[in-house]
């Protein structure tokens, strides 16, 4: 992808990031909530059962008419939350193929199906397209966290006083650095 693809891109995904009006400060149920009404369909975040042996942090499974997305409950908060940006990129930009996940990870989430099956219905091969994909959810994922003001988040120990403080610096460099050329 040339420079030109990719600030096409990013303009895009400014342009899709500007439709969603959330409330300050940013909290990630909010986020949530507003996905799934885009959607039209409900949002379910659940930590995944147990840490998964695959690298495996994060899934987004599209059932017929709920979104589940998966989380790795021992990663730290900021970790998290990166993880379910993400998995809500893949869903803003309608990837079709869910995340590529291990046959142990499918056989915890859903014990009730054979892995096999559940290969076949969940992976995703290892292909350009998905590789794109991945890309393009990550792209999205850090530009929600600048667009969105997720940074107080990564510090939920701070004061009141030092969140708003840091809130203020942020909106200030955020709204002054915008059509500016270095």
């Amino acid at each position: 992808m040339d420079v030109d693809e990719c600030q096409d891109q990013a303009g895009r995904f400014a342009e899709l990031l500007r439709r969603f009006d959330l409330p300050r400060p940013f909290r990630l149920a909010d986020l949530c909530e507003a996905v799934a009404a885009l959607r039209g369909r409900p949002l379910r975040l659940l930590p995944m059962p147990r840490p998964a042996d695959a690298g495996v942090c994060g899934l987004w499974v599209a059932f017929g008419a709920v979104d589940h997305v998966y989380y790795a409950p021992v990663a730290s908060g900021v970790h998290q939350t990166h993880i379910i940006l993400h998995e809500l990129a893949h869903m803003l930009l309608d990837h079709r193929q869910p995340s590529g996940a291990a046959p142990e990870m499918l056989a915890q989430l859903f014990p009730d199906l054979d892995p096999a099956m559940a290969v076949r219905l969940l992976a995703r091969s290892r292909s350009g397209a998905a590789d794109r994909q991945e890309r393009e959810a990550e792209l999205l994922a850090s530009m929600m966290w600048q667009h969105f003001n997720v940074a107080p988040l990564t510090a939920p120990t701070a004061p009141t006083e030092d969140a708003n403080t840091l809130r203020r610096v942020i909106d200030a460099f955020t709204r002054s650095g915008r059509g500016r050329s270095s």
